[in-house]
């Protein structure tokens, strides 16, 4: 199959599961009845449990950023993290998600950036000069995204992604992409015991609304695919481990381009596959520390840039996940 039909087929599929989830809480919605219109420890046990695991989120950060059940939430993440490439970065990572029911959420954030290194021009015009420079309290693009978490057939569950990213982000520093972006993401998953088998595809044509949880200091724009396979792993004291392979394409290489970077990203206008193809490895691992806090360490190796991407996170909750065993 020819990456522009690949493209096709994404859209396609995705036409046809916002159709499905647009049913969905409706027929949900017709079996409710006055009498159970209060919400009582029974009710609430009940859509926790229909609430797929995809609901976690991990490809923002721990579970709970977004509400497992219906209703508000707003989280906050402080990083630190090493590119091997531009050195240490500090940022926040604010968000706010509203669950509409056991099917569909919504939830916005937007990255600052409290201390980052970025490659650009310290010269003039005249005499560029091209170095590492430290830069405070620099805004990423917002980014919205629509999630909607279905189960399937033989204990498979599906959850699909529309994002979409505004720019506030400093495109002077590569921040930013200058444009608004878009993201379509399918995301499937069976859980057997402790493991829960992953794989993922979509398109879009930001390359930081793919995995927004580790951060690089570039952001490649133009028609990109990308595909995800790894397995996540619970392990004692409700701590998850996750690890995946990840492959980034672009589907129209000659529209292709990168705001800023080191070396072969180091390009600001059309160029070819370079800025934009990369494949690699995640990692990821969450330990709460309370019910409202977590712990998070990650990893990314990119096999095609060669470079290393490592950190660890606090992530505060306003309101905590609920437990299962505390509404029994």
């Amino acid at each position: 199959m020819s990456l522009s039909k690949a493209g096709s087929s994404f859209r396609l599929l995705f036409a046809v599961s916002l159709c499905l989830f647009a049913l969905l809480p409706r027929c949900g919605d017709a079996q409710a009845s006055p009498a159970h219109s209060q919400a009582t420890p029974e009710s609430v046990l009940e859509e926790f449990s229909s609430i797929t695991s995809t609901a976690n989120a991990s490809d923002i950060g721990p579970a709970g950023i977004i509400p497992l059940i219906k209703g508000f939430n707003a989280s906050l993440g402080v990083s630190w993290q090493h590119d091997s490439s531009n050195g240490w970065s500090t940022l926040l990572s604010p968000n706010a998600a509203y669950r509409f029911n056991q099917y569909v959420s919504l939830d916005v954030g937007v990255p600052l950036y409290f201390y980052i290194n970025i490659y650009s021009n310290v010269g003039t015009k005249a005499k560029p000069d091209y170095r590492y420079a430290a830069r405070n309290g620099v805004f990423g693009d917002t980014s919205l995204s629509l999630r909607a978490d279905v189960p399937l057939a033989l204990g498979m569950d599906y959850g699909a992604t529309v994002s979409m990213g505004l720019p506030t982000g400093n495109t002077n520093f590569g921040l930013g992409a200058g444009q608004v972006t878009y993201d379509l993401n399918n995301h499937f998953e069976r859980t057997f015991r402790m493991f829960t088998p992953d794989v993922e595809f979509g398109e879009g044509n930001g390359s930081a609304l793919v995995d927004p949880r580790v951060r690089k200091d570039y952001i490649s724009v133009g028609p990109i695919a990308h595909f995800q396979a790894g397995s996540a792993v619970e392990l004692p004291m409700r701590m998850t481990f996750e690890a995946d392979a990840y492959e980034v394409l672009p589907l129209k290489p000659d529209l292709i381009y990168s705001t800023t970077g080191k070396g072969k990203k180091q390009v600001t206008t059309t160029t070819n596959i370079g800025p934009a193809e990369d494949n690699g490895f995640l990692t990821s691992l969450d330990i709460p520390v309370t019910d409202h806090v977590t712990l998070s360490g990650f990893y990314t190796r990119s096999l095609r840039d060669h470079d290393d991407v490592a950190g660890f996170s606090f992530t505060f909750l306003l309101k905590a996940p609920p437990r299962l065993e505390g509404m029994r």
